[in-house]
């Protein structure tokens, strides 16, 4: 039996307000005490309540409407997606709905709730985990969804992301042929397959050239991040090379090292991920791994379009090559133990290479 609709009438009785409240918090048609209107959605949420907004698309009947909820929009490569799927939307004249879920199961579930009370023709949403939510998983017979960048479990969804694995391949291989034996590698999260295969490609072609690898996980969180990492250099020996597996644990990196006053390519070797324009701005440049945002919004979108425009069949996964920008920041560790500057060409895929590298003492 199909379950009823949650009615205004319902989340007026739970809230203990009248309906004309209600019906006020989610109109904007008259103001509501800030207090009483977080009180009034978070139980409308709690009861899984959709306000229709769709009185306009019934009379067109058609919705131009994309909803996509990220995890954290604080993170510039999900602000950075967001931008380039709205230039494409905009072209097909669609606008875009967008929703943070805060890096939180229990605000993204509230947020889907938000983003499907719209009735949008379509959705992409990049989960706060690898697991599918619930509303998601019941509402992809009902409109189009792309599943981007995480969301190991989602064999029954349309997916768009990178080739993790091979990033993290990319990452090692260029560490390894620089000679790097003592190497950290920075992990945000390695409950996500994403994060987890960086770390994992990286670190499986370095040990296999006999290198010494640590791997810290530190939380998404960037000054947490920061702190655990600082801690770990004090007790740790210091080591010839970072890898920071995404961009916020980059500047982490960036930020404990300076602690420490260890200089970056000169001290340690940095190697960061997602490529941003403050990478260059340094005076010693950023070696990093990049990730092709362009053509990760372009087949996002491309995937959607189809579904929107009456395309059936097997759900598709697309995964996307990453390439590696080589800059200053990672310098070749020669026999002796010292440090060479190191500038290269753009580097894919996995390969091997032959050096040696001294474990340096920790700071004190």
């Amino acid at each position: 039996m199909t379950k009823r609709p949650v009615s205004i009438k319902q989340v007026a009785d739970a809230a203990g307000v009248s309906t004309a409240t209600v019906s006020n918090v989610f109109s904007g048609k008259k103001p509501v005490k800030p207090e009483l209107a977080q009180h009034v959605r978070d139980v409308a949420a709690n009861l899984g309540y959709r306000i229709n907004r769709s009185a306009s698309n019934l009379r067109s009947g058609e919705s131009r409407v994309i909803a996509v909820l990220v995890p954290d929009l604080s993170d510039p490569f999900f602000t950075s997606l967001v931008t380039e799927l709205e230039g494409r939307a905009q072209t097909d004249g669609y606008d875009l709905i967008i929703a943070n879920a805060q890096d939180d199961v229990e605000i993204q579930r509230r947020r889907i709730n938000a983003l499907l009370s719209w009735q949008p023709a379509g959705m992409v949403i990049v989960p706060c985990s690898d697991e599918i939510p619930d509303q998601i998983e019941t509402a992809r017979d009902e409109l189009p969804i792309v599943v981007a960048d995480r969301g190991a479990e989602a064999d029954g969804f349309d997916t768009v992301r990178i080739d993790s694995l091979d990033a993290g391949h990319i990452a090692g291989r260029h560490l390894m042929e620089l000679g790097h034996r003592d190497v950290l590698i920075v992990a945000s999260d390695l409950g996500l397959r994403a994060i987890r295969e960086r770390s994992d490609g990286a670190r499986e072609l370095l040990e296999a050239a006999g290198a010494h690898v640590d791997v810290v996980e530190v939380g998404p969180a960037p000054k947490k991040a920061t702190e655990s990492l600082i801690r770990w250099l004090e007790r740790n020996p210091v080591p010839t090379a970072i890898f920071a597996v995404t961009d916020m644990t980059t500047l982490s990196s960036l930020a404990a090292l300076a602690d420490r006053k260890l200089e970056v390519g000169d001290d340690v070797s940095v190697l960061g991920f997602d490529d941003y324009p403050w990478m260059t701005a340094r005076r010693t440049p950023i070696t990093a791994v990049h990730q092709p945002i362009e053509d990760i919004a372009d087949n996002i979108w491309a995937t959607l379009s189809k579904r929107l425009n009456g395309s059936s069949g097997a759900p598709t996964h697309i995964e996307l090559q990453c390439t590696l920008n080589v800059r200053a920041s990672t310098r070749r560790i020669a026999r002796s133990g010292s440090v060479t500057r190191e500038e290269g060409e753009p580097a894919r895929g996995t390969g091997k290479g032959e050096a040696e590298a001294t474990r340096r003492k920790p700071m004190h």
